[in-house]
C-alpha cells in the first residue's frame, strides 16, 4: 500500500531531507524539532526507518521528541530518491 506525504510546501522539505539522507552513512541523529517532524512524516509514509526518544513535556506544556535516529531508507524511500533526480 502506497502512502503519500503531505502536499506542496511540507512535502518538498520532506523530500529534500530524504534525498540528503540517501547520501549519508547511517545512522544519522537529529535533534531539531523541525527535522524530527519531517522524519516522523517520512517514517509514517514508510520511506525511512527511524527510532525516536520518548516525548517529554516542557514547562510550557508543549510535548517534544528530543531526538530521532534515522537507521535507514526503505526500498520505497530509495525508489522515491531515484525517481526524483
Amino acid at each position: 500500500m502506497k502512502r503519500n506525504l503531505p502536499r506542496p510546501g511540507p512535502a518538498a522539505e520532506c523530500y529534500e531531507l530524504l534525498h540528503l539522507l540517501s547520501r549519508r552513512p547511517m545512522p544519522v541523529v537529529y535533534s531539531a524539532p523541525e527535522d524530527i517532524h519531517k522524519i516522523l512524516a517520512l517514517r509514517s509514509a514508510s520511506l525511512l526507518e527511524a527510532l525516536t526518544d520518548p516525548s517529554v513535556t516542557l514547562r510550557s506544556g508543549e510535548r517534544r521528541i528530543p531526538r530521532a535516529i534515522v537507521t535507514g531508507l526503505t526500498a520505497e524511500g530509495r525508489a522515491v530518491c531515484m525517481s526524483h533526480r
